[in-house]
């Protein structure tokens, strides 16, 4: 079923290689939760990558752990966009822009839950509870230029789709989101499940796609991996998945498509047929 992922193992990146700088390659990250903080700040950062890609000039990600009542930062901005999902733990995420006269714009986060930052958007955490938060974050910058953007500050609840799976049967998913941010032509996210040894095949996508195991396990690259396990999917390069599990497998799925240039549109030939079939079937 994955012969075609098994045959490009070898050029899938695992987490002890290093590749930060360059263009970034399909690659698995398992982590074992909880991670261990620094007692002396509070927080500490473990990064996971960082590089290029076919859609984007700047895509990294890191894991993070920090301790009841600290910070990693001030609010602050920038040109980045991030995706901030919690894997264990509590915080409050600390947004001025949403503050108002009953408080100062703070909302939780718990596990399973997500946050979508737009480009400029002021932001913090602070963590809550006895035990430390333990978070994941996706962040990126585009090569096209600004655009309007389309998907505003959001958040997320993954548990919403476990309620509704519990005749789980072959793969299921649910679209959480799909529109254009400032740096890509379409950021979408869907949560997946995959009964006992369901899957698909091996293929390629344009689009670069990061994975976050949820619950039970996934097979994909000819290796396993258990909840909080990372998976990044080149564009380009072919992967499939499927669950090599006794119960069902959960996962959530993140896509950044590259913005298009109106030159490319433009003479885009494939397009403009498939158009004028549309037009012609109306008649």
């Amino acid at each position: 079923m994955l012969g075609t992922a098994k045959a490009n193992e070898s050029r899938v990146t695992h987490s002890t290689a290093k590749n930060l700088h360059g263009r970034l390659v399909s690659r698995i990250d398992p982590l074992s939760l909880p991670l261990e903080p620094n007692l002396d700040t509070g927080f500490k950062l473990y990064g996971q990558y960082r590089g290029s890609t076919q859609n984007v000039d700047f895509l990294s990600c890191h894991v993070s752990v920090l301790v009841n009542g600290h910070c990693p930062h001030p609010p602050h901005r920038h040109p980045e966009e991030e995706l901030l999902i919690m894997l264990a733990g509590e915080a409050n995420l600390i947004l001025p822009q949403r503050a108002s006269s009953r408080g100062f714009g703070e909302l939780r986060l718990r596990s399973g839950q997500f946050v979508y930052y737009p480009a400029h958007f002021p932001h913090t955490l602070r963590a809550v509870g006895d035990q430390p938060a333990n978070y994941l974050m996706f962040k990126w910058r585009g090569r096209w230029g600004i655009q309007m953007e389309k998907l505003a500050f959001g958040y997320f609840d993954t548990a919403d789709f476990f309620s509704s799976s519990e005749d789980l049967t072959g793969f299921q998913s649910k679209v959480l989101f799909e529109k254009p941010t400032r740096w890509l032509g379409t950021l979408h996210a869907h949560v997946t499940s995959l009964a006992p040894g369901a899957g698909y095949e091996p293929h390629i996508d344009q689009h670069d796609g990061a994975i976050v195991v949820l619950r039970g396990e996934v097979e994909t690259f000819g290796r396993r991996l258990k909840p909080h396990g990372l998976i990044y999917f080149a564009a380009g390069e072919p992967h499939g998945m499927r669950n090599p599990g006794k119960g069902p497998a959960y996962y959530l799925v993140f896509e950044f498509h590259g913005r298009v240039p109106l030159w490319r549109k433009v003479t885009d030939l494939h397009a403009w047929k498939r158009k004028f079939k549309t037009v012609l079937n109306l008649y």
